[in-house]
Order: structure tokens, then sequence, then C-alpha cells
């Protein structure tokens, strides 16, 4: 995130609400150039139970596939987008897998890396910048309770235990978001979400609202509220700011850019009754759509990657 960025940020927190334009011609170039710089681009649906996702640019050209050798059944793209971790069917228990629980990630410049899981399977994953923490969830075939830890990948040694931090979430079912350095992770279920200091081992932040995203540098967390309006809490000035898109309404979250200043998320609204995905600007609210969703996706799943990752 550089600093102009951020001024805007912790600038516009102070307002409350921000209205905005889409100003399409305009985002899309700064979109454009961004992803251009980093050499990004965007896989729509990330999680394909099975299928290998596929990418496109910010014109919503096909860009290629996720360059994965098996499909994988649960995945993780790191927050500067360039590594990736995935797990296979295999990992579940039967009847769906054969109980083979292993974590892949690799980045495309080395040999694809294994974690083992003993006794467990995964049920989500995320993954920091550089692999060098492994964030999941995991139910225990002896217990019915899932466990929310942090692994060293490379090691397989493990860095945290968290689960008695969000036993208020009351689900197994939760959405991981790591963040570049995995020292803050944001843990949500469809109503609540916390933000945890991950070294510490304590909650940073415990709020109302849904489909968080965690800024790559662990400073800001986006979130659609309760009334539906996506929302940025910063969690260095604890303020927090509405953005109210021009005639479109957020429905689902992905990730921020890895420079801090974009998200993906998918819109309704407009001229046109489908859900599209789009790159939002987060300190102005514009934004520039990118392609059409299939019925039932919601943008959530989308991801930033490097092209490194494709095929």
């Amino acid at each position: 995130m550089t600093r102009r960025h951020l001024f805007d940020l912790l600038a516009a927190g102070t307002a409350g609400t921000l209205g905005c334009s889409a100003k399409g011609p305009d985002m899309k170039a700064k979109a454009t150039s961004m992803a251009e710089r980093l050499d990004l681009a965007i896989l729509f649906v990330l999680w394909t139970n099975g299928l290998v996702p596929e990418a496109v640019d910010i014109s919503g050209k096909s860009t290629g596939k996720l360059l994965v050798p098996e499909k994988p059944w649960l995945a993780s793209v790191s927050p500067d987008g360039g590594w990736i971790a995935w797990t296979l069917q295999a990992s579940f228990p039967p009847p769906i897998g054969s109980a083979d629980a292993k974590v892949f990630f690799t980045d495309a410049r080395s040999p694809i890396k294994t974690v083992q899981l003993e006794r467990s399977y995964p049920l989500q994953l995320a993954l920091s910048s550089d692999a060098g923490y492994l964030a999941l969830t995991e139910m225990n075939a002896d217990s019915p309770e899932a466990r929310l830890i942090v692994l060293n990948p490379r090691t397989g040694d493990l860095y945290r235990d968290l689960s008695g931090l969000v036993t208020s979430l009351r689900t197994a079912n939760v959405r991981l978001r790591i963040s570049s350095n995995g020292q803050r992770l944001a843990v949500g279920a469809s109503e609540r979400f916390v933000i945890v200091d991950v070294k510490a081992g304590r909650v940073l932040l415990e709020s109302e609202g849904h489909l968080q995203s965690l800024s790559p540098d662990g400073d800001f967390v986006a979130f659609i509220n309760k009334t539906g309006t996506l929302v940025v809490t910063s969690l260095i000035a604890r303020t927090s700011r509405e953005l109210v898109l021009h005639w479109r309404t957020v429905v689902g979250l992905g990730p921020w850019s890895p420079d801090g200043r974009f998200l993906l998320g998918g819109i309704v609204g407009g001229l046109s009754v489908f859900t599209r995905l789009a790159v939002i600007d987060s300190a102005t609210g514009e934004f520039t759509e990118i392609v059409r969703l299939v019925e039932g996706d919601r943008g959530e799943q989308s991801a930033w990657v490097n092209r490194r990752l494709l095929t």
C-alpha cells in the first residue's frame, strides 16, 4: 500500500460514508496499470470443487488456467498473488475421499511442496505471502469440534492453535483471510468476524458483518455489513467508512490487490440483472466491471494471481 493511498483511506474514513461514481474508463486504466505492473491476472472463481480455475485480465479476456497438476478441491492464493495452496478430494474421509489429507503449495518457480495432515482433514485454507504461514480449519475424525491452526508449511510444525479465540462464531464453516506476513488473520462466519493477532494469540477486533477481506498489510478490513453496504475499517485508527457504489450493490467480496489499493467484488444493479465481478477502488469506491459471473457466484471466491502460476 502506497503512502498516498494510505492517506486517502484514512482521510476518507473521517467522512463516514463516501458516495461514488463508476468512472469506468479511468478506473479501468488504473486497474490495468496496476495489474500489468505486478504481472497479475484474476481468478474469477477459485474454489471450484474439482475444476481447474480459469483466469482473466481486467478486460475480461482469458489468460489461462491455474497451473496445478491435478484438479484442486480447496485452494488459496497468497496475498501477493505469488503462491498457491490446495488440497485434493482425496484429503476428505470416505465416501468423498480416501482420507489422505495433504496440502500442496508452490510458487511455480520451485518444486511442489507437501504438508501431511495427521488424522484430520482441511475445511478452509489461507496461505501467507512467501508461504511462511498456512492457516487452516481442520476436522478430526475423533472429535466433533473443528480446530483453527496456523502451521509452518515448510516444516509442518504447529505455530499457533487459535481454536479458542473463535468460539464466538459457533461454526466450523468459516472464511479465512491472512495478511502477507502471516501475523494477522481474519476469521468470519455468516454474520460476524474476528481479526486475530496470530503471534500474540489475541483478538484485535470483533464485529458484525460478513465476507471479510483483510488487506495485505493487515491494517484494514473490508466487509459487507448487515444492511448490505461495503465497509472499510482501519485497525490503526479504529475508524470505519461506507463505500456506496454508483447504482450498484456489492453482494460478494474477494481479496485486496497485492498493493492494497483495489478490492475484487461481485456487484449487481445498473442495467444488468446479473452479478458481475468488478475491481473496486478501496479509497474512492470507483469501480470497473470485468466479467459476468455464473448464477449463484457472488465473487467471494475470486483471487488475484501472478501470471507465472497460469498455464
